[in-house]
């Protein structure tokens, strides 16, 4: 049997077909897997830096908690007196805060006397807290915990290295990853009457944080030296503790430049050694420990394995599957009656899959065609979508994790991290403009009587209300942000001779000082400022806010409640 030409072209036409969508669909599936895989890495180092500021806020939060309890007048009875009724009292609030936190294994009250006996402890055992008392009170004077915390200055807090604990009678904390930080509780002398420890359970601490995370999603925690902390594994985690040490940059060989401290961040594909037969996408991140402590840094890493990863193009697969076949039909059908038009449609798309897989650009497609083409078509078009949809999910995604960490979550003021980028843009900005600007660094008067007296909401309300007039007060051009505590910061542009630092300054103050109203109470704060100008009062970013604030604590010292220049080092504040 004879093939005619239209037999021959509908066969050459058919298989060129063929040939391409097979062609094109595999590009694309090839692309849209590299694309997936760039993704995955992109949100597991997002996540493990999130999951890392949550562990520091964490830990802020714990010394926070100390604090409190060390500044309570019945933790210096306990230990100067040893009051029954202040220790009972102590030991209320010690059960109040472990309760809230069910991370907390362990709250004890230590003196310095009596090597170092414990005066207060209350434990977690079997899912209750048990107040420790009697003869079952130890002496802990030997440990490093105790006599490393001694040795700080009143507000400073000691973080222990992370271990398995074996000290005795520790109830529910025995023999478990455990981590301590302590404070100092001092008289008003400054001296060390004893200290506050708190335990906590490295594994359900981290088990509360990694809580949002994906269910396939494995957890790492390494040392300074690189020792496992925390193992999907738990046999190789504190191999230290068993006499055989398990490191991370023996697992994964290039965290070792973290381990060095010659990265921050890293992201990699795991696919040798006891990963080769089950690859993993991983990132990791170094953070140094913000406490007096043995551990000078921390590794953090998150990872996931590659073929969950890949699942999510299964979908794909099937799709480009029946795009081929579509097409091959399609081709086969009409490449008598139209072999040149669907040349056209057909390079058409595989323009557009080239362009959208180099730049993300997405090019008309023959979309509106009822025939064969126009289903190939508006499968890519779907494909786009899903593959633009999920990219535009991250960049949301980025965007928000951007934005909570560039500000306080409080009072949705920029914090410390932002506002040192814009001072230092500012900073720049006036070297090459000769335009000065003015620092304020605000602190509210006695804003601990707040939290003591009416709560912590009391002091929340003082600072977003301080926060709300500061914005209010201040034009769109200055920058208004919240360090942390108490402490607020405005930078304001353009502002060279005192006079006018000065009125508005004064402004400022009278609008700051207004009656606040909490929950039936007029409550009326009062402020301490510090002034710095640019280039005046210092050439960088940490010698203008040095010199800001160390003028704010001067206003402290002469009586509070006004103002001063860092240049009034011999001059009375200007008070209101």
């Amino acid at each position: 049997m004879r093939f005619g030409i239209r037999a021959r072209l509908t066969l050459v036409l058919a298989l060129v077909g063929l040939l391409v969508a097979g062609l094109t669909g595999f590009y694309a599936y090839h692309v849209s897997r590299s694309l997936l895989v760039q993704s995955s890495q992109n949100e597991l180092l997002l996540s493990t830096q999130v999951l890392a500021r949550r562990i520091a806020l964490t830990r802020q939060e714990v010394s926070r908690n100390l604090m409190v309890l060390a500044s309570h007048p019945a933790a210096q009875t306990s230990l100067q007196a040893h009051s029954a009724v202040a220790q009972a009292q102590l030991a209320t609030l010690f059960k109040v805060l472990m309760a809230a936190n069910p991370a907390y294994l362990q709250i004890r009250l230590i003196s310095a006397q009596d090597h170092g006996l414990e005066r207060v402890r209350v434990d977690r055992d079997s899912g209750t807290l048990q107040e420790v008392t009697g003869e079952d009170l130890q002496e802990k004077g030997h440990f490093a915990y105790v006599s490393e915390t001694l040795k700080l200055a009143y507000g400073e807090t000691y973080l222990s290295p992370i271990a398995i604990n074996h000290e005795q009678g520790s109830h529910a904390g025995l023999d478990r990853p455990t981590l301590q930080l302590a404070t100092p509780v001092s008289d008003a002398n400054g001296k060390a009457l004893g200290l506050l420890v708190i335990n906590l359970d490295l594994d359900g601490m981290f088990a509360l944080l990694s809580a949002d995370l994906p269910e396939d999603f494995a957890l790492y925690l390494a040392n300074h030296r690189g020792d496992y902390l925390i193992h999907p594994d738990s046999t190789k985690a504190f191999g230290f503790d068993r006499g055989h040490r398990v490191l991370v940059q023996e697992e994964f060989t290039a965290t070792a430049a973290l381990v060095d401290q010659r990265a921050e961040n890293l992201v990699l594909q795991a696919d040798q050694g006891p990963h080769a037969f089950a690859p993993l996408l991983a990132a990791f991140v170094g953070r140094p420990v913000l406490a007096n402590s043995e551990e000078t840094r921390l590794i953090l890493g998150l990872a996931r394995p590659l073929e969950s990863v890949l699942k999510q193009t299964d979908q794909l697969g099937r799709t480009i599957v029946q795009i081929v076949i579509l097409v091959s039909l399609a081709c086969a059908l009409l490449a008598v009656l139209v072999a040149r038009a669907l040349t056209r449609p057909i390079n058409s798309m595989i323009a557009a899959v080239h362009r959208f897989s180099n730049d993300n650009k997405v090019l008309p497609l023959p979309v509106e065609r009822s025939d064969e083409i126009g289903t190939l078509a508006r499968s890519f078009a779907r494909m786009q979508g899903q593959i633009r949809k999920q990219m535009d999910d991250l960049h949301d995604s980025r965007e928000e994790l951007e934005h909570l960490a560039q500000h306080d979550m409080l009072t949705e003021l920029p914090n410390r991290r932002m506002f040192m980028d814009r001072l230092k843009q500012a900073i720049a900005r006036a070297q090459r403009t000769e335009e000065d600007f003015a620092l304020l660094f605000i602190d509210v008067d006695n804003f601990k009587n707040f939290n003591d007296s009416l709560g912590h909401a009391a002091g929340d309300a003082v600072l977003k209300t301080v926060a709300l007039r500061l914005a209010s007060n201040t034009r769109k051009v200055d920058t208004v942000a919240r360090l942390g505590g108490d402490e607020f910061v405005v930078m304001i542009d353009n502002f060279s001779e005192r006079n006018l630092i000065a009125a508005f300054t004064e402004k400022l103050l009278v609008a700051l000082k207004a009656p606040m109203e909490f929950e039936g109470h007029t409550l009326c704060v009062e402020f301490s400022i510090g002034i710095s100008q640019f280039p005046e009062d210092g050439s960088t970013a940490e010698e203008v806010i040095n010199n800001a604030d160390r003028a704010m604590y001067r206003t402290k010292a002469g009586g509070r409640n006004g103002y001063r220049f860092t240049s009034d080092a011999n001059t009375q504040p200007n008070l209101l």
